[in-house]
């Protein structure tokens, strides 16, 4: 009973340190499965690791074009406006401190609804970098996906991005902004689908857990 009490506050200790690796770049997960789900509101979170952080946004699914448009990864993608005007979503996850990290998501637009050109936002850890896409000539079968990166150096243990498409300004519906799919983040040296790298904390959980399991493993050999 001790050797179980002790193996089981070992992997509770490990549990509670564990964080969470970024996941679910292409919006393929969730408590549903998306067929043009609009306005989902912010504050929501049936998109598994993510939170709509403001007004509410689409999630396209599949199949094309009854559940939506081409996604540019998988089946599901969004649009981050829903109505209103503005729209966005964010995930929080694990980062090295002083590490830097790559960021590449693939970019394109509701052609549906001005304005043409769709603004997005892309702000990690404070700090905001904007991006256009033109959507002339853009359909649901031909949604001319294209791919950025940018670069940042993780200061904490966790970091937070944040998209956000705001066409407050352009008046019309206000219920067309920019598309967004296959979000990827690694870190420096790795490739952009590697896994974030862990920190010093899974590491010690790996290192007990392998101690436990040592020590258990030799009171049984000598019949302690």
């Amino acid at each position: 009973m001790i050797r179980l009490a002790a193996t089981l506050l070992v992997f509770s200790f490990c549990s509670s340190i564990w964080g969470a690796p970024f996941q679910n770049g292409s919006f393929e997960l969730g408590t549903i499965t998306p067929c043009n789900t609009f306005n989902v509101p912010a504050g929501s979170t049936i998109i598994a690791g993510w939170t709509v952080s403001i007004g509410n946004i689409d999630w396209e699914g599949a199949p094309v074009p009854a559940c939506g448009w081409q996604a540019s990864n998988g089946n599901n993608s969004l649009d981050l406006v829903g109505t209103g005007g503005v729209g966005g979503i964010q995930q929080t996850f694990d980062t090295v401190p002083g590490t830097t990290y790559q960021v590449s998501f693939d970019m394109a637009g509701n052609y549906g609804a001005p304005p043409v050109i769709k603004p997005l936002a892309v702000t990690i850890n404070g700090v905001t970098t904007n991006f256009t896409f033109d959507t002339t000539g853009k359909s649901f079968n031909n949604m001319g996906w294209t791919t950025h990166t940018l670069t940042f150096v993780a200061t904490s243990t966790t970091s937070t991005i944040n998209f956000v498409s705001d066409v407050t300004a352009s008046g019309g519906t206000l219920n067309a902004g920019a598309a967004l799919d296959n979000v990827r983040i690694a870190g420096a040296g790795a490739a952009v689908s590697a896994p974030i790298p862990l920190s010093w904390t899974h590491y010690a959980a790996a290192l007990l857990v392998a101690l436990a399991a040592g020590v258990l493993l030799a009171r049984r050999r000598t019949g302690r």
